[in-house]
């Protein structure tokens, strides 16, 4: 296993979804999550599947705008998935991700299995 090539591979697709986040492309970002995928924002709730996801990801962007992933690390557990921690911040907030699980697919594309990530800070 090249973890190198699993591992730059894998960062088109997370620095797409963040791009995507960033333009207002919500709905590539809710299609990024597997049909099961499971959230959890620590104090918020759990949302389980990809229509409960997107509930909470449209509601929340009608104020959030700009994130950006800090101090990202990546650990790439075998060929097929790959975890991601950072920090992140954008104009609402700031937080952690304690844990994005992205799961290479049949097809080759990379998607958020699991997503868990905490607020830390409001705006």
């Amino acid at each position: 296993m090249n973890t190198q090539v699993i591992e730059q591979e894998f960062l088109q697709y997370t620095q797409l979804w963040v791009e995507n986040f960033n333009k207002g492309n919500i709905k590539y970002c809710i299609d990024a999550y597997t049909n099961d995928a499971r959230m959890i924002v620590k104090g918020i709730g759990k949302f389980e599947g990809r229509e409960e996801i997107s509930n909470f990801w449209n509601e929340l962007t009608k104020t959030a705008k700009t994130l950006e992933y800090i101090n990202t690390n990546i650990i790439v557990l075998n060929e097929q998935t790959v975890h991601l921690n950072a920090e992140w911040k954008m104009n609402i907030g700031e937080g952690i991700i304690t844990l994005e699980e992205w799961v290479k697919q049949e097809d080759g594309r990379w998607m958020l299995e699991n997503d868990c990530f905490q607020v830390d800070k409001q705006y």
